[in-house]
């Protein structure tokens, strides 16, 4: 490691079954390491990131993947590469893989496979697409035979997928879950006494009750549970297609499983029968359907969970997106007309005592982004923490440990060096309310439209917190 700069990198560490012949993930982990190690690199332990049993085809199912890629796009991004056993861990979808590794490397981070070296120009990429296309070839034809092979399972009503809630998997078949079952019967109940799915998962939210997936309920996930035919001891299939929550499609199978039903077909037919009336009742408008162009649009969150408040039926208010789906339990629901007046007078009432706080906030789409010197400090020091880690584990010797530290000690001193006066917090106020009078005259004119509004609004207000039980408003301000 002698005259090597010393660099922080992430591993990716991925093994799509249990069956399949690729490397487990520890002798994965152990072989990155030795890599980074050989090449000046540090692996701390929160940028190990691992996805067992999962196929690299698509990135949005693989939730460390996106991990990775999300603390990646940090400005400045906290590693410099993601280092792979085989550039199949990354993906196994060309496209995807392209666009990820176009989008690291704009921040500076690189994606290296430590068993497949290439070199360094055109020809280095080319031998890389070749790879990824050979990887992706392969997944294709392994996915066609894997889902043949679960299509015929299907037909002797084997399982295939991870168990529905309610039931757990042995012996490669499904079985009666005694915990989670009879939470299955309260839904099935609660919905035939005329329990809207909403209040249903409300319910099981304040009951800390989790989804197999261990998340928390939402109404379109207590209609799942409902119109899931394994409860009547079925197997629903779709060999061709993602379903999609389209269970009328000509493309899904139903046939009898191997399994103990828990709920009687009289009372899943009921059930799908209010279901169905309930759909024919339901009026055309929708959260989803209407304009969403209005003045505060993206800026109001809930107090109690964070989430955004969004346009509610029929356009005339705001209500938190995740009590819509039942996944928060206090309604923040407000006229428009009113939020918008409280908004105004807070504004007013900020400009005229200058009486708030306000952040600086670094503008990403400046050519030339301003460098956060003090985080690239804490950077360094949080790498002086890591190689101690190291040097305490035995990964390095004490010599290379004293070379790592000299290292560390120099750049520290250059940053500091660099670190500029910060920007009094009070010109920056002053500068605001010198604006004061056309920024409010521009909000209060209704020839003005409601898409510009939001626009000057987004141009100095981080986030509004409403909080409906004591019917305030907070304003968060930056420039």
């Amino acid at each position: 490691m002698k005259n090597i700069e010393l660099k922080t990198a992430a591993a990716y560490i991925r093994v799509s079954t249990d069956n399949q012949t690729e490397l487990s993930p520890d002798s994965q982990i152990k072989i990155v390491r030795q890599y980074a190690k050989q090449n000046g690199y540090i692996i701390p332990k929160e940028f190990i990131f691992r996805d067992d049993g999962i196929s690299g085809r698509h990135a949005d199912k693989r939730p460390q993947f996106t991990q990775m890629i999300a603390t990646a796009k940090q400005k400045p991004s906290p590693f410099s590469a993601v280092l792979l056993w085989k550039f199949s861990r990354f993906a196994r979808n060309q496209e995807e893989s392209i666009f990820y590794k176009s989008m690291l490397r704009k921040n500076g981070v690189e994606v290296l496979s430590v068993s497949e070296p290439v070199v360094d120009g055109p020809f280095g990429t080319l031998i890389e697409r070749i790879i990824e296309w050979s990887d992706e070839y392969y997944s294709i034809r392994l996915s066609g035979e894997v889902k043949r092979g679960m299509t015929e399972k299907v037909e002797r009503g084997g399982a295939v997928s991870v168990p529905s809630f309610g039931y757990s998997i042995k012996d490669k078949k499904y079985i009666i879950n005694p915990e989670t079952a009879p939470i299955v019967q309260m839904i099935f109940n609660d919905y035939l006494n005329g329990v809207p799915s909403i209040q249903i998962a409300r319910h099981l939210n304040d009951l800390k009750i989790k989804t197999t997936r261990g998340n928390a309920w939402e109404n379109r996930t207590v209609d799942y549970v409902l119109q899931n035919p394994v409860y009547i001891g079925k197997i629903r299939w779709n060999p061709k297609e993602k379903t999609q929550r389209n269970f009328n499609s000509p493309n899904i199978m139903i046939v009898d499983g191997q399994h103990e039903q828990i709920i009687d077909a009289e009372t899943f037919n009921k059930v799908q029968e209010i279901i169905a009336e309930n759909k024919r009742k339901r009026t055309p408008y929708s959260h989803y359907n209407i304009n969403e162009e209005y003045m505060l649009h993206g800026l109001v969150k809930c107090s109690n969970c964070g989430a955004s408040l969004s346009m509610a039926v029929r356009g005339q208010s705001l209500q938190c997106v995740k009590y819509i789906h039942g996944k928060c339990n206090v309604s923040h629901s407000i006229s428009i007309k009113k939020i918008n007046e409280m908004v105004l007078i807070a504004i007013e009432q900020a400009f005229e005592t200058g009486n708030f706080n306000i952040t600086v906030r670094n503008d990403e789409n400046t050519s030339e982004p301003k460098i956060d010197i003090p985080a690239l400090i804490d950077k360094e020091k949080l790498k002086f923490k890591r190689i101690k880690e190291a040097y305490e584990d035995g990964i390095y010797t004490l010599e290379e440990f004293k070379e790592s530290k000299l290292l560390i000690e120099q750049q520290i001193e250059r940053l500091s060096a660099e670190i500029e006066p910060k920007s009094n917090e009070n010109e920056l106020k002053e500068k605001l309310i010198k604006q004061k009078k056309n920024i409010l005259r521009t909000l209060k004119n209704p020839k003005i439209s409601e898409k510009d509004k939001n626009e000057l609004l987004k141009s100095f207000v981080d986030k509004i917190v409403f909080n409906r039980i004591k019917s305030e408003i907070e304003i968060f301000f930056y420039v």
